[in-house]
């Protein structure tokens, strides 16, 4: 084989998977397909290559050519699956998964994918079923054991959740086991893995707001340096001020989400309101891009004029990170209630619509030292109301618990929410 006339053969493309060279995985499976147009492992890879180059568009389209192919590989109906899942399309992934399960019974990705569904759902009794399913094929999957222990953790069995988090060594598991340990009152565990967590990990936002928490609720320093001052660390700016961010930005933006029809996911906290599923910006739409291009270029400043302060918040800011986002749609009387982002960074929202005010803080964001159920033992925590009005961005670390004010207007509120994922 001639590498340097770019002649490539089938046997080329786990190569290039392996290595995640996704262009040359696309060069090699566009060769292939000029003999073959059919060929199923190359119109896969192609698809794979597409999705991991962030092409969504062509993605969705090879992907969708491939599955109405009919091929007997349960595979690429498992990587369709989470490719669909990933953009918002629940149902679509779903139904792929299980025909990957019906061509083969043993593809326990596809059977933790359809647990991860019926999660989504709020159905996490039927997701653990078939996260047992999954783990009776793979004992070793990572991935299966935290998907299970976040669904006991949904259904506040923090016990097994803790259990099954104790067999993932990401840091984010570690955290949520802590957060485990502390609403059992289970204080000795909790203490004893902060401080191990502490001395063996780089910092990460859920063990921060743990120890805030405590060090309130039993008198204790707070030791953690994630971002002391907390409140000092949210921005509020308003996009309007901002050259491309205009009225057409914000319609073609709503009638781009209205015509997407993304599926939404169950959300205990949201009160007469919807949040959708995926991450909205891997939805290759000019509107939605160009806000991409607005929210990244206001976080480079963000994390500039925050870096005066001394805290590891800055000093730890990921090297590399995706911006997920997901919309949040509420009706009269809509609310959220206290929570923080666990996967995160650093959050963020955008207010594309936002209810006249009946009462002085209707629709308002709340950030408050205390929220998602924790005990508090009576203790005081401190609360800042910050006034939205339509257009405003508001950007703070995704330790901190905010929620929404109630409002009893008719009109929608509508929020673009964001977060700085790291990659590990």
């Amino acid at each position: 084989m001639n590498k340097t006339s770019k002649e490539y053969s089938l046997s080329d493309l786990p190569g290039f998977f392996n290595d995640q060279n996704f262009e040359e995985l696309k060069n090699a499976a566009l060769f292939v397909l000029k003999e073959d147009e059919k060929n199923f492992d190359a119109l896969n890879s192609l698809a794979v290559a597409y999705k991991n180059l962030g092409n969504t568009n062509k993605a969705i389209e090879t992907f969708t050519y491939l599955v109405n192919l009919s091929p007997k590989k349960d595979f690429i109906f498992s990587n369709a699956g989470n490719f669909f899942f990933d953009i918002g399309k629940a149902e679509q992934a779903l139904q792929c998964h299980e025909h990957a399960v019906k061509l083969n019974p043993k593809n326990w990705n596809s059977l933790n994918q359809i647990g991860v569904i019926y999660a989504n759902r709020g159905e996490n009794e039927e997701a653990i079923n078939y996260y047992k399913k999954a783990l009776s094929v793979n004992q070793k999957e990572e991935a299966i054991y935290i998907t299970m222990a976040n669904s006991y953790r949904a259904l506040e069995n923090y016990s097994e959740a803790a259990k099954y988090y104790n067999f993932s060594s990401k840091k984010l598991s570690k955290c949520q086991q802590l957060e485990c340990y502390y609403m059992l009152g289970d204080y000795e565990n909790f203490y004893k893995k902060l401080e191990e967590f502490s001395k063996t990990s780089s910092p990460h936002p859920l063990a921060a707001t743990l120890s805030a928490h405590a060090a309130i609720r039993f008198d204790r320093e707070d030791n953690y340096n994630f971002c002391k001052d907390t409140f000092s660390f949210i921005q509020k700016t308003n996009l309007y001020k901002v050259n491309d961010y205009n009225e057409k930005l914000v319609a073609d933006l709503l009638n781009c989400f209205n015509r997407l029809k993304i599926s939404t996911k169950a959300q205990s906290l949201l009160k007469n309101g919807v949040q959708s599923t995926g991450n909205i910006f891997l939805v290759e739409e000019e509107p939605i891009i160009k806000l991409k291009e607005i929210i990244l270029h206001k976080i480079e400043v963000y994390k500039e004029k925050m870096a005066e302060k001394n805290s590891d918040f800055i000093k730890y800011w990921p090297k590399k990170y995706n911006l997920y986002g997901w919309l949040i749609v509420m009706s009269e009387g809509g609310s959220l209630g206290f929570h923080m982002h666990k996967e995160g960074w650093m959050s963020g929202s955008v207010y594309l619509k936002r209810p006249k005010k009946l009462d002085k803080y209707d629709g308002d964001i709340v950030f408050s030292k205390h929220g998602s159920n924790y005990p508090t033992d009576g203790k005081f925590y401190e609360q800042r109301i910050v006034d939205i009005n339509k257009g405003d961005m508001v950007l703070f670390p995704a330790s901190i618990f905010h929620g929404t004010v109630p409002f009893e207007s008719n009109e929608q509120r509508i929020t673009l929410a964001f977060d700085i994922i790291p990659i590990e």
